[in-house]
């Protein structure tokens, strides 16, 4: 009797995963549709927004996706709550990639843009099969996580405030790197966790590794040819 509610007991813990891991990606595919939307909305958005703030037009974007990211986490939880600020989040960060898009296009032509998105999908498919695959605790990555965002973020804004466009390139490539790691310990932390009750959260943090990514290797691709 033991025996069989032991078996059962794990039964329904593996099926309990399954569903969670599927609600993760669930709301990442989600999330990936709105910013899809985002980014055919670029043209439209930034020219308001131009008209709107002028030359601070990026910082103000930049400022309301920081903003929306913060509260995107902050009620990952709460329903329906999570849903619009998830959305609100995705948009906003479709809108950016779309006029990123826009910018290499103008320089380097498609190609770029085009390489990044499928280097982006290639890096997603090998670290989520690594995770799965090896059933590693990826967690001894953090240190060098926090520290590699870090320079990510700091590094982002002095290359944009100072216009230091060799030095962008060269944190685009801590980027990739970083939020690659990032992607590989959140990935392992799903498939590990004991809390199943945040599909939200995590869904939210890869994609945010993912967009990070995409922007950097859109840069890295193209920046030289710009």
């Amino acid at each position: 009797m033991d025996l069989q509610q032991s078996w059962q007991g794990a039964s329904e813990g593996t099926r309990s995963r399954i569903d969670f891991v599927r609600s993760v990606y669930l709301w990442l595919m989600g999330g990936f549709a709105v910013a899809a939307l985002g980014a055919i909305s670029a043209p439209v958005v930034g020219s308001a927004l131009v008209s709107f703030a002028g030359r601070f037009w990026f910082w103000v974007l930049f400022g309301v996706q920081f903003g929306s990211l913060i509260f995107a986490s902050a009620v990952s939880r709460r329903r329906p709550l999570n849903r619009i600020a998830y959305v609100l989040f995705t948009y906003i960060s479709g809108i950016i990639a779309g006029i990123v898009a826009l910018s290499v296009a103008q320089g380097a032509g498609y190609m770029p843009v085009f390489m990044a998105f499928g280097l982006t999908g290639v890096v997603f498919l090998t670290l989520t099969v690594t995770a799965v695959v090896s059933k590693k605790d990826f967690s001894f990555l953090r240190n060098f996580v926090i520290v590699g965002i870090a320079v990510m973020f700091f590094g982002s804004l002095a290359a944009a405030i100072f216009h230091l466009e060799t030095f962008s390139l060269i944190i685009s490539g801590v980027a990739v790197i970083a939020c690659s790691a990032k992607l590989l310990w959140d990935t392992s932390a799903m498939l590990r966790t004991e809390d199943l009750g945040d599909p939200a959260g995590f869904a939210l943090s890869l994609f945010v590794s993912l967009y990070n990514i995409f922007i950097a290797l859109m840069n890295l691709l193209g920046g030289r040819r710009r």
